[in-house]
């Protein structure tokens, strides 16, 4: 019975350190690609189960997703904030775009806890959270230039799609490793040369494209002393079919 039950908890542990890695923020955007017509913006905390599905997370993780700070920012650089209200399994809002162009949503969130791992002797750390994506409303497709901290941005051209990633304004570190999560959540890595990477699409979908940055500077935030920064950035790119 011992022997039962150790197995079953060290199961339990397994497949909880399996979900932890799978789960992440999101944003989803919808719309015509019209002008004066408005597009949705949702962000969501979800999961990937063990057939790549991703599901959408209504406990706790919800309510941390509506402390994002969502804006979107036109051609012209021109920021507008975003309400978002909360929604059974996502947070909500909307944006009209009026002039032509690329629209980029940035969103950020830097209020979560410190993950305090002192009692294990593990390394503290705290989590700040970015999200981004782009609308194109009507024509002209220029190309998007960064805005926040960790920040990618990224065009298509019959299949291919450039990324470019972004460290405090100027392109990422040659080497550096990002992570693409296809729409049936097969994941691929690629490495940056010169700030760029290319990768072909395999089905139309959402691909989710994420850059990580550890900044070991040591500091405190809510009273709770940790060693490093860790900065996540998570791209949505939606290919149509």
């Amino acid at each position: 019975m011992k022997k039962l039950l150790a197995n079953l908890l060290f199961l339990l542990l397994i497949l909880s350190s399996t979900l932890s890695k799978a789960a992440a923020y999101w944003m989803e955007i919808e719309g015509t690609g019209k002008l004066n017509r408005a597009f949705t913006i949702r962000v969501i905390y979800g999961r990937i189960d063990d057939f790549g599905i991703r599901h959408r997370d209504t406990g706790k993780e919800l309510e941390l997703a509506g402390e994002f700070k969502v804006k979107v920012l036109d051609a012209s650089g021109l920021q507008t904030n975003i309400n978002l209200v909360k929604k059974s399994d996502c947070w909500e809002g909307t944006y009209t775009p009026t002039k032509q162009g690329i629209y980029r949503i940035l969103g950020i969130n830097d209020t979560h806890p410190v993950v305090d791992r002192s009692a294990t002797g593990g390394k503290n750390v705290r989590p700040i959270d970015y999200l981004c994506a782009a609308y194109l409303a009507g024509s002209n497709n220029a190309e998007a230039s960064p805005a926040q901290l960790l920040d990618i941005v990224a065009f298509s051209n019959k299949g291919i799609i450039t990324v470019k990633a972004y460290n405090n304004q100027a392109p990422a570190k040659a080497k550096t490793t990002l992570r693409v999560f296809n729409p049936e959540n097969w994941e691929k890595e690629l490495t940056l040369d010169d700030g760029e990477a290319v990768f072909k699409t395999t089905i139309p979908g959402l691909y989710i494209i994420r850059q990580d940055w550890e900044d070991t500077t040591p500091g405190e935030y809510k009273g709770v002393a940790y060693k490093s920064v860790r900065h996540r950035c998570n791209y949505s790119l939606i290919v149509k079919p």
